[in-house]
């Protein structure tokens, strides 16, 4: 009786193996939702004097609002995508300034670039990738000589 189980476990298995896949439409909607982003998040690089004596790696945050440490008028940044599923993903975005006198991003497309406060003021940076965009709100502010920068989404 084993041997006539195992046998047509052994011969299931193989039958099973033999058949084509076929994939159905849900496995091809997923495919799709997966390929194309439903929102873009961006994370901004810390400025690395405020990790420490030790160095510990790039450290990436992604708060509501970013703050860079005093002295800073370049902010890195990074987008990638999120799918309807929450996983993440590379993306090669395109990066806009609204007001380039104000705000320059280096380079305009990619996954990370350099934002760059010029002058004091207020700009916004969309990033767009796949149909998929968000908006970024640039305040850049100088006292004293001094640069203060926050990105806010």
């Amino acid at each position: 009786m084993r041997r006539d189980v195992a046998a047509l476990t052994h011969i299931l298995l193989a039958l099973m193996l033999a058949v084509p896949h076929s994939s159905s439409a849900a496995d091809e909607k997923a495919t799709q939702t997966a390929a194309s982003p439903t929102t873009i998040a961006v994370s901004f690089k810390l400025d690395p004097r405020l990790s420490g004596p030790t160095y510990g790696g790039e450290r990436w945050v992604s708060p509501p609002t970013y703050t860079g440490a005093a002295a800073q008028d370049t902010v890195e940044a990074r987008a990638f995508a999120v799918d309807a599923q929450g996983r993440s993903t590379k993306v090669h975005a395109a990066w806009s300034a609204s007001d380039p006198e104000l705000v320059t991003v280096s380079p305009p497309r990619g996954e990370q670039v350099k934002i760059t406060a010029k002058r004091a003021g207020q700009s916004s940076v969309t990033v767009t990738s796949g149909g998929a965009s968000t908006k970024l709100i640039v305040k850049a502010v100088q006292k004293n000589g001094i640069w203060q920068v926050s990105i806010s989404r």
